[in-house]
């Protein structure tokens, strides 16, 4: 009796410890999950009601792309008639003004897309990045005819 007695206490010992091991590896995995969940700072765009009223579109996102060559100016399209007079004026794009060194990027290495325009759609304009003017973290201001929006983030 006192051999059966000993064999379910270790059973039970082994038992108990696998319980309070798998306890504290979930414990453990809890901790690294929610202890390292960081968001990512704030991305937001400055907006001008004139300018897009004038070319039915909102600016969204300028990010440096293509190993650092191009920049990509992202815009959802609000009017769709206003935005495809602006897509289709591919000789006067939006400049983008560096506001860290006051150079302007004005090259539109892509703007028709060449299909219609829904409104809601993100499209994109893309823009040759002259010595590399337009760098990640800068601030830049987009120009179109006489009106600006200051202070847009470049990813």
């Amino acid at each position: 009796m006192a051999a059966t007695v000993a064999g379910a206490l270790r059973r039970h010992r082994v038992l108990v410890l696998s319980a309070l091991l798998g306890l504290v590896l979930v414990g453990v995995l809890v901790l690294r999950v929610v202890g390292a969940a960081t968001a990512a700072p704030r991305y937001d765009v400055p907006h001008d009601p004139q300018i897009e009223a004038a070319l039915g579109v909102r600016f969204t996102q300028a990010a440096v792309v293509g190993d650092g060559g191009l920049v990509e100016l992202r815009y959802v399209v609000l009017d769709v008639q206003k935005a495809s007079a602006f897509q289709n004026d591919t000789k006067h794009p939006p400049q983008l003004r560096s506001e860290r060194s006051g150079t302007l990027t004005w090259r539109a290495a892509l703007m028709k897309q060449g299909h219609e325009l829904r409104a809601g759609q993100t499209y994109y304009v893309l823009y040759l990045n002259n010595k590399g003017t337009i760098r990640r973290g800068d601030k830049i201001e987009i120009g179109a005819g006489n009106r600006h929006i200051a202070h847009v983030p470049v990813r």
